[in-house]
C-alpha cells in the first residue's frame, strides 16, 4: 500500500516514484527536459540523397547526350567551324 513521504506525496510500494496527481512520476533526480529534436540528421540524409540522384541524372543525361547521333553531328559542326582544319572532331573515327 502507497503512503506518504515528508513532502505529502504518495510513495509506491517500490518506492521510487510519487504520484502528483496526475500520473506517477519517478524520485530523485529528473532527466533534463529535451528543447527539441534536432532535424539535423535527417536534413543530411535528404540532401545526401539529393545530390545521389543529381548525381545519377547527370551522369545518365552525359551518356545519352554523348551517344546521340544528333548531338554528335551538331559538336562535330560546332568543332570544325571553331578549331582549325588539323583537329578532328573527337566523335570521328580516327582515319
Amino acid at each position: 500500500m502507497p503512503n506518504q513521504d515528508a513532502q505529502g506525496r504518495w510513495i509506491s510500494d517500490d518506492g521510487l516514484q510519487y504520484w502528483d496527481g496526475a500520473a506517477w512520476r519517478p524520485i530523485g533526480t529528473q532527466a533534463a527536459a529535451r528543447k527539441g529534436i534536432s532535424a539535423l540528421p535527417a536534413v543530411l540524409i535528404g540532401c545526401g540523397f539529393a545530390l545521389v540522384i543529381v548525381l545519377v541524372i547527370g551522369i545518365g543525361l552525359t551518356v545519352f547526350a554523348l551517344n546521340s547521333p544528333d548531338f554528335q553531328h551538331t559538336f562535330c559542326n560546332g568543332w570544325n567551324s571553331d578549331n582549325s582544319a588539323n583537329l578532328d572532331c573527337p566523335f570521328h573515327p580516327s582515319p
